[in-house]
C-alpha cells in the first residue's frame, strides 16, 4: 500500500481530497529500521507524526510510580503522534520496533507551514477531540515557554442565574410598588423618570455580577494550578500551586450543587495555610480527575526522564550503543524552549515622573525599585517612597529656603531681634534633610529577593539600627499567591505577594509593583531550581552506578599479583631445616 492510501486510511486525514493527500504526502520522509530501534521516547518533546507501513512496534510506558510496563502494540497501518503535529508536549510512551519496519514520519514544523499555505487542509482534517480542545485553550502572559493549558473554567452559571433572578424579582417588586402607589394617589406623573432610574440600577446590578463571574477563572496547566478571583478595580487575587505539590483533593457540594452539577473543590498542600478552595466549579469530579491526571502525568514524565538517564549511564558502562538510528527521532531538549533572560525587562513609556526618577537613580540618590542581576530584588512601589518622603521633602525645601534667606538678613524683623537666627534655621534645615534621608533609606532598605535557590525577605531600619532577614529554600515553597486589596492598589498597580512554605512560615512581599509579574518570576525560579535538582540527582545516580560497576569489574578481574587459590604460593619449609 502506498503512502497516500495509508494517509487516507487514518482518522486524521480520511476526509482529505486526493490533491490534499498528495500535498501531505510530499512532507513525509520514509525510514527503514531494524528490530530494537527506538522510534520515540517517553518524556521527549514530541515533534513527529509516525505512520507504519510494515512491521510491529512495542509501546511501553513508565507510570507515576516509576514502573515501566508494556501498554500496546503498533502494526502496519497504525499511526501515532497526532498530538505532536499540533502541540509541543512530552510524549506519554516509548515506542520500540520489535521487527524490521518501514514507516513514514512528518515533522510538525513543515506540517504547520503547509497548513499556513493551505488552510483548507486544516478545515478538512478530523482532529481528535482532546487535541482540538487543547488548541482552543486560551493563552496567558504568565505562562512559561514550555507550559500549556490543559483545563480552563469559570464558576458554574447556576449561582449567577439565581442571584440575577433574585435581583430581577426584587426590582420588579420595587417598580410594581411604585406604580401602584402613584396610581392610588391618582396624581398625574411622567413614568419615564420613575422607570429609567430603576432600569439603570438594574443594568448596573446585572453587569457587576456578570463581570464578577467572568473574571473568576480556574486554569490548570502542565506545571501549576492557577485560580484568579477578581472584582474589577477593587480586588484581585491569584493563587498558584505547583502541580506536583498537591496532596489531597476534596469535593464539597450542596443539594442544589448536586442537582446542577457544581461544587467546591478543595486542594491541599503541605503548607500550613496551603488550602486552595475553588468555589462553585462546574463538574467538580471532572476538575478533580483532570488535576490528578496531569499530576500523575507530570510524575510519570519525570520518572521516564530519570530512567532514560540511568539507562544511558548503564549503557555507557557496558559499552552498549543506544544511539537513535531513526534520523528524525525526537531527542531530549530538541524542542526546548528559550527561557526568558531575567535581565530583560520590558520597556515602558517614559513620562516626566519616570525621567525624574531615572535621573535620581542614575545619580545614586534613589535606589531602583527592581534590580535584575543573578537575583531579582523588589522594593515597595515608588508611590510609597513619594508618600513617605513628601512631608520631609517639603519641610526640607521650606527650611532650606528660610536658611538661605536668613544668611542674607531676611526677614529683617527676625534677623535683627535674634542673633542666632541663621544658625537655628541652618540646624532646622539639616534636621529636615536628615528626616528626608531617613525616609528614602527606610524605603530602600526593605527588600524582597529571589535567587536561583532561595527566597529572602529583608527588613532593615536606616543606618543599621535594626535588621531582620528571613530566608527559605525554593524547594519548600508550596503556594504563591498575590492580592490586589483595593481600588487604589489597582489604580497604582501594586499589591501583596504571599509565598506559602512548608513549615517555615509565609513570606509576604508587601506593596510591590506589578504583583502578577513578581508571582510569575518566583514561579519561574521555582521550576528552574527543581529542574536543576532533578538533573543533579540523575547525575548523582549515574556516578553511583559507575562506581558500582567499577567495583564489579574489580571483583570479576582480580589482580594478577594476588595469590592463587590453588596453592601456587611457596610451600613452608620443613621443621628443623
Amino acid at each position: 500500500m502506498d503512502l497516500i492510501e495509508r494517509l487516507a486510511s487514518t482518522d486524521l486525514f480520511q476526509h482529505l481530497e486526493p490533491l490534499q493527500l498528495a500535498q501531505v504526502a510530499a512532507l513525509a520522509r520514509e525510514h527503514r529500521v531494524s528490530a530494537g530501534t527506538t522510534l520515540s521516547r517517553q518524556a521527549d518533546i514530541g515533534t513527529t507524526f509516525f505512520l507504519i507501513d510494515s512491521g510491529d512496534a512495542l509501546v511501553q510506558r513508565v507510570d507515576d510510580k516509576g514502573f515501566a510496563r508494556p501498554v500496546g502494540t503498533l502494526r502496519a497501518g497504525d499511526c501515532y503522534g497526532v498530538t505532536s503535529l499540533f502541540v509541543s508536549e512530552p510524549r506519554d510512551a516509548t515506542v520500540i520496533s520489535r521487527t524490521p519496519m518501514n514507516l513514514w514520519t512528518i515533522e510538525r514544523a513543515v506540517f504547520e507551514d503547509l497548513l499556513d499555505r493551505e488552510p483548507a487542509i486544516g478545515r478538512a482534517m478530523s482532529v481528535p477531540v482532546h487535541v482540538a480542545a487543547r488548541l482552543e485553550m486560551p493563552e496567558f502572559p504568565w505562562l512559561a515557554e514550555s507550559e500549556r493549558v490543559v483545563l480552563y473554567s469559570h464558576r458554574h452559571w447556576g449561582p449567577l442565574v439565581l442571584t440575577l433572578a433574585a435581583g430581577t424579582l426584587a426590582m420588579a417588586l420595587v417598580i410594581g410598588s411604585v406604580i401602584a402607589y402613584l396610581a392610588k394617589r391618582g396624581a398625574s406623573w411622567d413614568p419615564t423618570l420613575w422607570l429609567l432610574i430603576p432600569a439603570a440600577l438594574y443594568l448596573a446590578f446585572v453587569s457587576w455580577h456578570w463581570f464578577d463571574w467572568l473574571n473568576d477563572q480556574l486554569v490548570v496547566t502542565t506545571q501549576r494550578i492557577s485560580y484568579r478571583e477578581q472584582v474589577a478595580l477593587f480586588y484581585e487575587a491569584r493563587n498558584e500551586v505547583p502541580i506536583d505539590r498537591i496532596q489531597n483533593i476534596n469535593i464539597i457540594s450542596t443539594l442544589l450543587g448536586r442537582v446542577l452539577n457544581y461544587g467546591t473543590v478543595i486542594i491541599e498542600t503541605a503548607a500550613q495555610t496551603g488550602t486552595l478552595a475553588l468555589q462553585q466549579m462546574p463538574r467538580p469530579e471532572d476538575v478533580r480527575d483532570a488535576i490528578w491526571e496531569q499530576s500523575e502525568r507530570s510524575q510519570a514524565t519525570r520518572h521516564a526522564a530519570e530512567r532514560r538517564l540511568m539507562a544511558d549511564a548503564l549503557a555507557s558502562q557496558l559499552g552498549i550503543d543506544t544511539r537513535e538510528r531513526l534520523p528524525d527521532a525526537d531527542t531530549p531538549g530538541e524542542a526546548a524552549e528559550h527561557s526568558p533572560d531575567p535581565s530583560e525587562e520590558p520597556a515602558e513609556q517614559a513620562t516626566w515622573a519616570t525621567r525624574f526618577l531615572d535621573l535620581m537613580r542614575s545619580g545614586g540618590l534613589v535606589p531602583r525599585a527592581v534590580v535584575r542581576t543573578d537575583q531579582v530584588v523588589w522594593r515597595k512601589h515608588p508611590i510609597f517612597l513619594v508618600r513617605s518622603a513628601l512631608i520631609p521633602g517639603l519641610a526640607t525645601a521650606l527650611s532650606a529656603l528660610v536658611a538661605v534667606l536668613s544668611w542674607f538678613g531676611e526677614p529683617s524683623l527676625l534677623a535683627d531681634r535674634f542673633a542666632l537666627y541663621p544658625v537655628v534655621t541652618l540646624v532646622l534645615a539639616m534636621a529636615a534633610g536628615f528626616w528626608l534621608l531617613w525616609a528614602v533609606i527606610d524605603w530602600a532598605n526593605d527588600r524582597y529577593m529571589v535567587t536561583d535557590d532561595r527566597i529572602v525577605d529583608v527588613e532593615q531600619r536606616p543606618f543599621s539600627l535594626h535588621s531582620e532577614r528571613r530566608e527559605a529554600s525554593l524547594s519548600v515553597i508550596q503556594n504563591v499567591r498575590f492580592v490586589i486589596p483595593h481600588f487604589w492598589a489597582a489604580l497604582w498597580g501594586y499589591g501583596n505577594v504571599v509565598v506559602q512554605t512548608a513549615g517555615t512560615g509565609d513570606f509576604t512581599f508587601d506593596r510591590v509593583h506589578k504583583p502578577a509579574e513578581v508571582q510569575a518570576e518566583i514561579f519561574r525560579r521555582i521550576e528552574a531550581y527543581r529542574e536543576r535538582g532533578r538533573q543533579q540527582e540523575a547525575a548523582r545516580r549515574r556516578q553511583e552506578m559507575a562506581e558500582w560497576f567499577a567495583v564489579y569489574r574489580e571483583l570479576q578481574e582480580p589482580s594478577a599479583a594476588a595469590p592463587s587459590a590453588t596453592g601456587d604460593a611457596d610451600p613452608p619449609e620443613p621443621d628443623g631445616a
